[in-house]
């Protein structure tokens, strides 16, 4: 059905959308960008007082070229961020060429408007005018370094989250296809939860979803539990202890915590010609939640994994938390223990009103 017209397609808001991935301009509305700005106004207006020769008052006189670079810098950043909507859509030269001139003409009137009051030497017009235009063009360098640099940074943490999605080890399916192959003989009704629970996670490998509930997290982390227990049999034993209170609904990346416990599956437990633990802790700090995965080491060294689980898994959480988060990994005795701490953003409840803390199992 063809859309009447002056309504938007579908194929109009693709192409919107596509043009605001790949626009170089960063969010002028935004709070990092505005805290960036007033970080260089500060910083010019104290260079500019400290490099003046012959300051007498020198508090009135950063007072006053303050208010002059903050009123230029926030009035250009208020323009900028009403213009911004209307930029992302025009050429790419319209993009790079008019952000740095709107500072630039700024500067001037506002130059012009303090000489009218006699405020401004008028003198200084033109070396005024000159400083505006290079750091102009500095700042606005800067600013959009920068957003290449974070656009950067998402992208390879979501090709990284793409990838931990897909590589699910064959072995792993192979060898839980068999299980339930040989559990349809013994078992049909072991089989049955078997082949629930490996659906479930491919489900949540490949929905897609960036973001979910720590609980949600564990329950992803339980099935593939249950799927190796099945598997491995009495040579696996875990351990699992955290509180059920709101902390769990505490919304962090998806596919965090299993990777760690895949890990130490494949490291430490499967290789084992004896029984093998994992244990899984959380604890409720005041500020953050801890998550430690601790796990028993083979009798003979396992070849060493190459790191790419964990590198994935921190780069996914400096992307969502920046660095509030942390994740530490290190051999204890005859165990391995990784320490995952995420900031906390849900409040406490009573703790009338809190559930007890899971046993061992």
């Amino acid at each position: 059905m063809r859309p009447e017209p002056g309504s938007s397609s579908g194929n109009e808001r693709v192409d919107e959308g596509r043009a605001d991935r790949v626009s170089p301009l960063p969010d002028f509305c935004g709070a990092e960008t505005l805290l960036r700005v007033l970080m260089l106004a500060v910083l010019l207006a104290l260079a500019i007082t400290l490099l003046r020769p012959g300051t007498g008052d020198w508090l009135g006189t950063l007072a006053l070229y303050a208010l002059f670079i903050f009123w230029v810098a926030l009035t250009s950043l208020l323009i900028l961020c009403l213009l911004q909507r209307l930029l992302r859509r025009g050429p790419l030269t319209l993009q790079i060429v008019l952000p740095p001139l709107v500072p630039i003409v700024n500067t001037a009137l506002v130059q012009h408007a303090a000489e009218s009051v006699q405020l401004a030497d008028p003198e200084l017009r033109l070396p005024v005018l000159g400083i505006a235009v290079i750091l102009s063009l500095v700042a606005m360098h800067y600013l959009y370094l920068q957003t290449a640099w974070e656009r950067e940074t998402g992208a390879v943490a979501r090709a990284r989250e793409q990838a931990m999605r897909a590589r699910l080890r064959p072995h792993f399916l192979y060898n839980s296809m068999n299980t339930i192959a040989g559990l349809c003989r013994t078992d049909p009704a072991r089989a049955e939860e078997v082949t629930l629970d490996l659906a479930d996670l491919f489900r949540a490998a490949f929905n897609g979803a960036d973001h979910h509930s720590l609980r949600e997290e564990l329950e992803l982390v339980e099935g593939y539990l249950r799927v190796e227990q099945t598997r491995l049999g009495d040579r696996f034993r875990i351990e699992r202890e955290w509180p059920e209170d709101p902390s769990l609904e505490q919304e962090m990346p998806s596919l965090v915590l299993l990777p760690l416990v895949e890990n130490a599956i494949q490291h430490g437990i499967a290789p084992a010609r004896g029984r093998g633990h994992l244990g899984i802790r959380i604890h409720r700090g005041r500020d953050t939640l801890s998550v430690e995965i601790r796990n028993s080491l083979p009798e003979v060294a396992a070849p060493a994994g190459t790191g790419t689980a964990s590198d994935a898994v921190r780069l996914r959480l400096r992307h969502a938390f920046g660095d509030r988060a942390s994740l530490h990994a290190q051999r204890d005795g005859d165990e391995f223990v990784v320490r995952l701490q995420i900031p906390r953003t849900l409040p406490d409840r009573p703790d009338s009103e809190r559930g007890r803390g899971r046993g061992k199992h």
